[in-house]
């Protein structure tokens, strides 16, 4: 399906807003490809970023460290490659999909069907429900008993569409040394540059890759409060925050729209907002689907979040806002209705010594664009709480 047919006729109109009639077409088209790096952060509470990338270079890994920061290194994104047919297909759904193309395995909770003639150690072709072929695979032994428990290793991926070396299993994920994050999303820690001593909350903290870069760049000298409205994302946020050896993050699950009833208003120095929204600038996409009135339902979803983060700030605090899509609706015109509505002041998002190569710097807020700098569509904005 093209991307052109994803969305509706309003939504591709609030795009060309930002893009253009002729910068649209680019736009849709670059949804599809994968970032041209793949980005992972350095936890420097446990390694210096030099030493570990000496480390992975003497173990062969083509490993790079970003011009900008210091604790992001990245690998190259390889392809697309053309890939075979063995005759035999698994099919999966978006979500496994999108990992499959760019090397993960398939377990058994992304599967939607496997053809009759999938054997143990068989060749097949991993293919998307609306038919796009992302993988060559071999069925494991036991994929038959992994599909009826739900769970388990379905297919070993030996050929994806997009390589890149697989991180999850080294010594240095299962011992925290890094944690597999977008440079997009890097950048929002920074904008929001929290002091050692202060109170940081995360409003919507889940995977908890904000968190932990907050918690990491004032050296653990802070208080850093995580928070999100699901159990099961709260469980996986302390598992993950365990395995980085971040033990003083409190995690909470609740409701961030009326976290100032819990925590009190005015007793907050840092805020990091990354709301849920329309996700249109997450790449690769293999299908999608949105509308305008998703788009407007989620703007109206981020002001609650907003209207908390002001109240939850002490005066002076500091709001660091951020999306991972590229709409009017969910940035900016969110951002003016901050700063005239609730009384938030705008602020250069980063130093200018930090800009090259970034994103556009005219709002003063960042913008990251997928058809421009092949990384994840990114919004962040800074904003201070009057005295």
């Amino acid at each position: 399906m093209e991307p052109l047919r994803w969305y509706d006729r309003g939504l591709l109109e609030e795009l060309e807003r930002v893009y253009g009639p002729r910068g649209l077409p680019a736009l849709l088209e670059s949804l599809m490809m994968p970032p041209a790096r793949y980005y992972f952060r350095v936890n420097r509470l446990r390694v210096d970023p030099g030493e570990l990338l000496d480390e992975m270079r003497e173990e062969g890994l083509r490993v790079y460290m970003d011009e900008l920061l210091e604790e992001a290194l990245w690998l190259p994104v390889e392809g697309p490659r053309r890939l075979r047919d063995p005759g035999c297909r698994v099919v999966v759904d978006k979500r496994t999909a999108e990992s499959v193309m760019m090397g993960a395995h398939v377990y058994a909770p992304g599967v939607v069907r496997v053809e009759d003639c999938v054997a143990p150690g068989r060749e097949v072709l991993v293919v998307s429900e609306n038919g796009v072929p992302v993988a060559v695979g071999v069925a494991a032994p036991l994929f038959r008993d992994a599909l009826r428990a739900r769970r388990g290793l379905v297919v070993e991926v030996v050929e994806p569409l997009y390589r890149v070396p697989s991180l999850r299993e080294t010594r240095w994920s299962r011992q925290g040394m890094i944690y597999e994050q977008g440079l997009s999303s890097m950048h929002v820690a920074h904008v929001l540059a929290p002091e050692p001593g202060s109170v940081v909350v995360d409003m919507c903290a889940a995977p908890g890759g904000k968190t932990s870069h907050v918690y990491e760049l004032v050296g653990g000298r802070a208080r850093v409060i995580a928070v999100d409205h699901s159990r099961r994302k709260t469980e996986r946020l302390r598992a993950e925050l365990e395995r980085l050896g971040h033990r003083g993050v409190e995690v909470l699950q609740a409701d961030s729209r009326y976290l100032d009833r819990r925590l009190g208003e005015g007793v907050v120095d840092y805020v990091v907002l990354d709301p849920p929204c329309s996700s249109l600038g997450v790449i690769p996409k293999i299908r999608d689907r949105k509308t305008l009135r998703d788009v407007e339902i989620n703007a109206r979803y981020q002001r609650q979040f907003l209207r908390a983060a002001y109240r939850l700030l002490r005066p002076g605090g500091v709001l660091a806002y951020s999306t991972c899509t590229m709409t009017l609706r969910e940035n900016e015109e969110n951002i003016r209705y901050a700063v005239e509505k609730l009384g938030f002041r705008l602020e250069e998002a980063w130093p200018r010594r930090f800009s090259r190569g970034l994103g556009d710097y005219g709002a003063p807020a960042i913008r990251v664009h997928p058809s421009v700098h092949r990384a994840t569509g990114y919004f962040i904005a800074r904003l201070r709480k009057p005295p």
